[in-house]
């Protein structure tokens, strides 16, 4: 099924069904009162719909000066692996772009190679390790993350 890509901000009557859905996708969710904040903080956060405007995806980036941090993007679990992860990312790169920010920091699991691999074809490159960042499942340990960065150049933000 091809996927006509509705991108829109957030809002606040998204964020109980965004937090419903990021813990189906995230060993340690965001809550409804963490999307919540992305209002009030007026971090960019959007997400993708189909055509009857259910949540497909959804991505959050802080801007930080010149610069700007993805915080959390994620699909539901029936419609991955069908490039909705790479159309989210792609939105929030290009508004990044357009606001003028010169690059895009982010932290991943180690373990979650399948996002590692949409990084890294997206321009992303590892740059450091945090050791211990995440917690696992039901907090019984941690896992490092790797730090990765896209830096963007004048001609993007043309």
């Amino acid at each position: 099924m091809t996927v006509l890509p509705l991108f829109r901000s957030i809002t606040a009557e998204d964020v109980e069904e965004l937090a419903r859905l990021e813990a189906l996708v995230e060993p340690t969710p965001w809550t409804a009162g963490d999307f919540a904040d992305v209002l009030k903080n007026d971090w960019w956060g959007s997400v993708l719909t189909d055509e009857a405007g259910v949540i497909l995806a959804w991505a959050v980036v802080m801007p930080v000066l010149d610069e700007c941090e993805l915080l959390t993007i994620g699909v539901i679990p029936n419609r991955q692996g069908e490039g909705l992860g790479r159309m989210m990312l792609n939105h929030a790169i290009y508004c990044a772009k357009k606001a003028g920010k010169i690059c895009c920091h982010l932290e991943v699991r180690e373990s979650n190679m399948r996002a590692i691999r949409l990084y890294e074809t997206s321009g992303f490159a590892r740059v450091g390790i945090r050791k211990n960042y995440y917690r696992t499942d039901m907090g019984r340990g941690r896992e490092h993350a790797i730090l990765m960065r896209a830096d963007f150049s004048e001609a993007d933000h043309a």
